[in-house]
């Protein structure tokens, strides 16, 4: 059997990866079902308010940083297989590595790409990544503070059935379904945080790339345009912003919510006693 005849099986492996790579990589071919999409709202839920809130960063989360982002991952992949399938080297690790890694650089570099395309000069293309970064910033306090808020009300519920109990004002069954009720919407609110979570990473990386193109590749110039580049602190400022707020803010998330399913195991235990000393139902921890 020649090596040619060999390579042909994994060949069309890789074709069908490829495939499924690319649908994968194409909103067409995506799930609907979206972060926050699963918080349905309950009106005999006391926690609605703060449930709706909190579920409202969907919107901004989903968003792609730009509309090229969406084949980021699909071009990456391309690529690398294609290399493979020339040098008969293909495989899943080859499809995986070759997606995560073009992924999160196409995705980076097709944001920057459409903002240079609406840039007259360098200058005003890193004064707009500077505003998205601070936009971006903003997103994850909001959605921070929201979570914190939510995690309160369901806290202080639990703490109000167990104080019923004690009291005798409500039988234990009663009240041990009344906390399962918010431990179990509680589970959902986690969950759907760390989608947020993984989200805001995702977009970390595709700013981080992005700021790299503006300090290695600035846009080309434009015919009757006199190009001005932008000044070393601008670029030192989009940088700034991109590798060290906007990381700083998605890491107080994370621990915000890895904080809150911690305390959940006590929060929503009926015999429990431990006192969570910063939970306020009408504050949050911020």
């Amino acid at each position: 059997m020649s090596i040619l005849t060999q390579a042909r099986p994994a060949r069309a492996a890789a074709a069908s990866l490829l495939a499924v790579t690319l649908c994968l990589s194409l909103p067409g071919c995506q799930s609907p079902m979206g972060p926050g999409a699963s918080l349905a709202v309950d009106t005999s839920d006391p926690c609605t308010n703060e449930r709706s809130a909190f579920a409202g960063s969907k919107t901004y989360f989903q968003d792609k940083l730009a509309t090229g982002a969406l084949t980021g991952a699909a071009i990456g992949a391309a690529s690398g297989i294609a290399f493979g399938l020339i040098h008969g080297r293909v495989d899943a690790g080859t499809v995986v590595a070759a997606t995560v890694i073009g992924g999160v650089a196409g995705a980076g570099t097709a944001y920057y790409n459409t903002l240079a395309e609406r840039a007259r000069d360098q200058e005003e293309l890193a004064s707009a990544m500077n505003q998205d970064l601070a936009r971006e910033t903003q997103e994850i306090d909001r959605t921070t503070a929201t979570f914190a808020r939510l995690r309160a009300c369901r806290f202080g519920q639990a703490q109000f059935v167990k104080n019923q109990v004690r009291s005798r004002a409500l039988d234990r069954p009663t009240g041990l379904a009344r906390i399962a009720f918010h431990r179990d919407r509680f589970d959902q609110e986690i969950r759907i945080a760390r989608e947020f979570g993984l989200s805001m990473a995702r977009r970390g990386e595709q700013f981080q790339q992005a700021a790299n193109d503006l300090r290695t590749r600035p846009p080309a110039a434009r015919p009757g345009v006199v190009a001005t580049r932008a000044s070393p602190a601008r670029v030192a400022s989009v940088n700034r912003a991109a590798s060290v707020s906007v990381p700083e803010k998605r890491a107080s998330f994370d621990r915000t919510v890895a904080s809150a399913e911690s305390s959940g195991k006590t929060a929503f235990n009926l015999d429990s006693n431990t006192s969570l000393s910063w939970l306020s139902v009408a504050g949050f921890d911020a």
